[in-house]
């Protein structure tokens, strides 16, 4: 398991040294951020299969995600923003990210948050972010083009830095992917969350990504009691 949380922090150097480097590949620094969070799932899965957890790992797991899920997120929206504003200091603004996500962590470290989230895990906004440049790289259609140049705006780039940033340490509550069983009385808001996102990938494809961590976080606000 800490081999596999060793390559989360590998692919999330990797993109951190490509969106600084060679920002005009943005969208690979994004795919590593995918497989980041692939590795992010597969350490805890694999530490429980093998009965492997200790403190070591899930120090070492934290520290991963602060590299993947908060700095390398952090540098693919200072080349967005930077991209599309004149303004040199505003692409500073993307600095939040990393900022708030090592609060979230610590705030994850220290709470029990097993079953419910609070505030917005940070793999879901690096995933959010990370699915800009990949989105526009694969853009296939005009409709796509459409959602990606809404995506690519200034205003949606600022705001969603600003807002997603400030609920990774709110108090709302997030619901857990986490299946401790598959009835669906006791995991309807799950498989209704699951089912909306395969029905947005197969219109969207690449483009749906955003649009799934806006499902979650609605579906968090209003729904966790409600289902």
């Amino acid at each position: 398991p800490n081999a596999i949380t060793i390559l989360n922090i590998l692919s999330g150097t990797l993109a951190i040294l490509i969106s600084l480097k060679i920002p005009e590949k943005l969208y690979f620094a994004g795919i590593l951020i995918f497989i980041a969070s692939v590795f992010d799932f597969l350490d805890g899965f694999t530490a429980r299969l093998l009965n492997a957890k200790s403190e070591f790992g899930k120090e070492l797991d934290s520290l991963s995600d602060v590299v993947s899920f908060g700095l390398a997120p952090t540098f693919i929206m200072f080349s967005l923003i930077s991209e599309n504003t004149t303004n040199e200091f505003l692409p500073y603004l993307a600095f939040l990210i990393i900022i708030l996500s090592a609060i979230r962590l610590a705030i994850f470290n220290t709470t029990d948050q097993t079953t419910e989230f609070k505030g917005l895990p940070t793999p879901a906004l690096a995933l959010f972010i990370a699915a800009i440049p990949v989105s526009a790289k694969f853009s296939s259609n005009l409709i796509h083009i459409n959602i990606i140049n809404v995506y690519q705006s200034l205003a949606f780039l600022v705001s969603t830095t600003i807002i997603f940033s400030a609920l990774l340490i709110s108090p709302l509550k997030m619901f857990s992917l986490k299946f401790k069983n598959f009835k669906f009385k006791e995991n309807k808001l799950r498989f209704i969350f699951l089912i909306t996102s395969i029905l947005l990938m197969i219109f969207l494809l690449w483009q749906a990504i955003p649009l799934i961590i806006l499902t979650y976080i609605l579906f968090s606000i209003f729904l966790i009691k409600k289902i």
